[in-house]
């Protein structure tokens, strides 16, 4: 009880922290020359205590907080940014993983809103089924996945659409005949479905160990125009597009000034 009070106070003076030094204007000193990217699941009000999805409000809260305090602008923007070498500081990319019904329902349009955009990731096999996720099931929480009309919506209002795998492998186990499968396959998908290439990737799980070096080359070998890890870390000038940070969004952060604090201060680099 006493750890979980304290890890609850501890959020809420790096939320006020956080307050005081982006309301100052003195974030402006730190972490200049680099990129975020950031990562949301799901956004839902009916899991609230579940750790991938926040709630409506809090992702209200966060559109915000991005669009006051940093530049928001597309993937294949910050694609040609680093390709070109210009200036990364305070330029941000909001990202969605998976392809939950309620990011096209619910976040895409309080993105729009505010005049902002996103990249959603879909598990091209996963799309319009009723297939429920293992993580879900655990929680006895029935996933809902998009339909290909709500993924080709998305695009039609500016979105991003990148592919996510076939069916969510963990990449640092499977062999690489099977990443190129389904790597491969979701991105053949995602272009039939869309009409256009996007050649946009995130990786599964993303976490270090959740990418094997022989996968990472079947990654290299397929063409994509970039790869997204989850482990967490800015982008910054020289970066492999192929091997790119994001920081991921949980119910963790207690507000968009924790998240701040956090990432101002090193807290969500990797170890």
């Amino acid at each position: 009880m006493f750890d979980k009070l304290s890890s609850w106070a501890a959020g809420r003076i790096k939320a006020v922290a956080g307050w005081m030094i982006f309301r100052s204007g003195l974030y402006n000193r730190f972490r200049r020359d680099e990129a975020v990217i950031v990562l949301f699941h799901r956004v839902n009000d009916a899991y609230p205590t579940d750790i991938l999805t926040v709630t409506l409000r809090k992702f209200d809260d966060f559109v915000r907080f991005f669009g006051r305090y940093f530049q928001v602008i597309s993937l294949v923007e910050l694609l040609r940014l680093l390709e070109q070498g210009e200036d990364l500081t305070r330029k941000l990319v909001i990202t969605f993983d998976d392809g939950y019904r309620g990011n096209a329902s619910w976040a895409a349009p309080i993105l729009e809103r505010y005049g902002q955009r996103a990249c959603f990731f879909v598990t091209t096999h996963w799309i319009g089924t009723n297939h429920t996720a293992w993580w879900d099931a655990e929680k006895k929480i029935q996933t809902q996945w998009m339909n290909w009309d709500q993924v080709r919506a998305l695009r039609a209002k500016g979105h991003e659409i990148g592919c996510h795998t076939e069916t969510h492998v963990d990449l640092g186990k499977v062999s690489p005949e099977v990443a190129r499968r389904e790597i491969g396959g979701s991105s053949a998908q995602l272009d039939a479905e869309l009409h256009e290439h996007s050649g946009l990737f995130a990786y599964p799980y993303g976490g270090r160990h959740h990418m094997s070096d022989a996968n990472q080359q079947v990654v290299n070998e397929l063409g994509l125009r970039c790869c997204l890890s989850a482990y967490g870390g800015a982008v910054r000038l020289g970066d492999d597009p192929l091997r790119l940070k994001r920081i991921t969004v949980t119910t963790w952060f207690k507000s968009p000034y924790q998240f701040g604090f956090e990432y101002l201060f090193g807290r969500l680099d990797p170890d």
